[in-house]
């Protein structure tokens, strides 16, 4: 119990510095978006490798807590994004930890031509993704604002999306730029490029000498470098959608990633899907990784989708992916249903043997008040090509959502699989949602 209070304590605090920082502007703001979340996840866990050589078993509970708050006031805003987490019983790792996936303020509508962000973001402009501590920048030129340019600069974030190991700014930064022109109606067209520079932190470690001996050595990874530029040209309407990319990498000066996909309704119910994809490993410039021999990969793909009244469909899909010398192919069918569903999906080739099906029920108990979750899962594999015997898994959940009021949430929800590595492995979720959105 003392450690699911220091766990709450520790939120509320977090939850406090935030209030405390933008408080000030609360009463003066148009729109508040507040959502808080806390879950517990309980597991027991098997472990052979006791010093007497017996199997024992130790019980975890773990603690999450999430909080998303947006508030605006006219053409600003501030957002955070952030979760902490902690072991109530067992211990993982550090046993607390938390992660900021956002926290920036954002300026819209400068001058009527600049939005501007500042702080933690993520960023998506073409081949530049990812999250940076930076800054975001979009100009809209035109008439009626068809051209745009994207550009931002900023540090790596951290892996551990907390403010410390950011290193030299030199040695770990992103910028890029991405120019979009929607003039046509129905049609975007954009260009991006992407810089992105990391490096390691330096460690000591122990290694042997030229006559074995052993002694510390640092170990100074050089900085990894991505230079990456590209295409993407989307046409969407009614009934017909257009989507490629086409991104090229500057350093290794080779096309890494081709897409195209398009979709038509040849009917209002029928509606066909095709689709390539080229890739090629995407591996940054001058790392360890490229001792390695690794092979690009083509994938065609192919399907149709029967849509009854906007809520029952019945599709199929087929892919061949490409290798080289060989090919592994896939084949799924199924229906779906906003409430209950079925997919059986089958490999074979290259990638392996197997086989899967997968269904969900959806249940509204009480009306608006109560609901059920459900999910089965069964599949059979083979691990290698020369055995006859196959492996099967099975998995499933059942959970029950309750809404006491529209903003308020309680969820509960079991699991549990079975496969040759546990034979029977049961978890269990807890946890309860609020979220308010409200003009002040």
């Amino acid at each position: 119990m003392n450690r699911i209070k220091g766990t709450y304590i520790k939120f509320y605090y977090y939850f406090l510095f935030i209030l405390i920082l933008i408080g000030i502007n609360i009463s003066n703001a148009q729109n508040l978006n507040f959502r808080v979340s806390s879950f517990f996840y309980s597991f027991e866990r098997y472990d052979s490798l006791s010093p007497s050589g017996e199997k024992y078993s130790q019980k975890f509970l773990k603690g999450y807590q999430n909080l998303l708050f947006d508030i605006t006031k006219k053409d600003w805003s501030f957002n955070t994004n952030f979760q902490i987490e902690e072991d109530v019983i067992g211990k993982t790792g550090k046993g607390f930890n938390y992660r900021f996936y956002s926290v920036f303020i954002k300026r819209n509508n400068i001058f009527n031509l600049i939005d501007l962000k500042v702080g933690r973001q993520y960023v998506s402009a073409g081949t530049g993704r990812g999250t940076i501590d930076g800054l975001f920048l979009k100009l809209k030129l035109g008439k009626e604002k068809e051209y745009q340019l994207k550009s931002y600069i900023g540090a790596n974030t951290p892996f551990s999306y907390d403010f410390s190991n950011y290193g030299k700014l030199s040695e770990n930064y992103s910028f890029g730029a991405q120019f979009s022109y929607y003039g046509v109606k129905d049609l975007s067209l954009s260009l991006s490029y992407f810089v992105k520079r990391s490096k390691p932190e330096s460690y000591y470690t122990i290694r042997p000498d030229s006559i074995f001996n052993p002694k510390e050595l640092l170990i100074d990874i050089d900085e990894f470098d991505s230079k990456l530029t590209g295409i993407d040209l989307v046409y969407d309407k009614k009934y017909l959608s257009f989507f490629s990319k086409l991104y090229y990498d500057i350093n290794l000066k080779r096309f890494y990633r081709c897409e195209v996909n398009l979709s038509y309704n040849i009917f209002k119910t029928l509606r066909l899907n095709v689709g390539y994809n080229y890739r090629e490993p995407q591996i940054s410039y001058n790392t360890i990784f490229w001792v390695f021999n690794h092979k690009q990969t083509q994938e065609l793909e192919g399907g149709v989708d029967f849509i009854l009244k906007e809520k029952f469909n019945i599709y199929t899909r087929i892919s061949n992916v490409f290798y080289n010398n060989d090919n592994s192919l896939k084949i799924s069918i199924g229906f779906l249903h906003p409430s209950y569903g079925i997919s059986v999906i089958k490999h074979t080739g290259y990638s392996g043997e197997s086989e899967g099906i997968y269904g969900y029920f959806n249940y509204e108990i009480i009306n608006k008040k109560l609901s059920l979750t459900s999910g089965l899962n069964f599949s059979s594999y083979k691990l290698d090509n020369y055995l006859n015997s196959r492996e099967t898994a099975i998995a499933g959940i059942i959970g029950f959502v309750y809404c006491p009021i529209n903003k308020l949430n309680l969820n509960m929800q079991g699991q549990f699989i079975k496969n040759r590595i546990y034979k029977f492995d049961t978890r269990i979720l807890v946890g309860i949602s609020y979220w308010l959105f409200t003009k002040l």
